[in-house]
């Protein structure tokens, strides 16, 4: 087994997920080095989120922020070869003028934000879903961009990760939880771990919904 380190420029909470494992590339493409990840689990993860995800994308949201990064998730996962862009569709009963008043607001939100979402007639959506009962919608929304990481973003995950520790610049631990966050002037400095303590200049928390479950996190101050 490896020496845990003692000391690294980066801390990564969280490695296995889709975000860590994404945060650990793209330090390392921009050219970060002695970076450290750990997980609770397996890496990938086999407990987290990312383990039984939708995997599915959809760029239609009524914040920037939000399709931005996913409009960026959908170019990065197909420059992997990872995305099946199959589309996405979201329809409003005919007796629900709020859901397709809804619908018409975030398809005016996509297109100010850079999407190709649009409407689309009940007859539109019976032949891209000849399942739906064309005489119950009265509209709703198509969204071409829309579709599925290829096979898991558990596996997306995994080939990050395993890439990143071939650079040499990231050395990946699993099955080692953060216990307490180590906080000095105000910033965390370090996290304790069952083996060992790390200091490091910069950690970033990847955890999640699953980082607020963690009751025993205590912060230890240093001076």
């Amino acid at each position: 087994m490896r020496k845990f380190p003692e000391k690294a420029n980066i801390v990564i909470v969280g490695l296995g997920g889709i975000v860590g494992a994404s945060v650990a590339h793209h330090l390392i493409e921009r050219g970060w080095d002695d970076v450290v990840g750990i997980d609770t689990s397996a890496i990938p993860t086999d407990i987290g989120s990312t383990s039984h995800a939708s995997d599915f994308c959809y760029t239609t949201s009524n914040d920037f922020m939000s399709v931005w990064t996913t409009l960026y998730s959908i170019d990065f996962y197909e420059r992997l070869g990872h995305y099946a862009r199959v589309g996405g569709l979201e329809v409003a009963r005919v007796s629900d003028d709020v859901r397709m008043e809804e619908i018409k607001r975030r398809v005016s939100s996509g297109k100010a934000f850079g999407t190709r979402s649009h409407l689309v007639t009940p007859a539109e959506i019976k032949a891209k879903f000849p399942l739906i009962e064309e005489s119950v919608v009265q509209g709703g929304l198509w969204d071409p961009d829309a579709g599925l990481v290829v096979p898991r973003s558990q596996t997306v995950a995994g080939l990050l990760v395993e890439n990143a520790e071939k650079t040499g610049r990231l050395r990946a631990f699993a099955n080692t939880p953060a216990l307490e966050l180590v906080i000095g002037d105000g910033r965390i400095r370090g996290v304790v771990t069952p083996r060992g303590t790390i200091r490091a200049d910069i950690v970033i928390v990847c955890t999640g919904i699953w980082g607020a479950r963690r009751r025993r996190w205590r912060a230890r101050i240093c001076r």
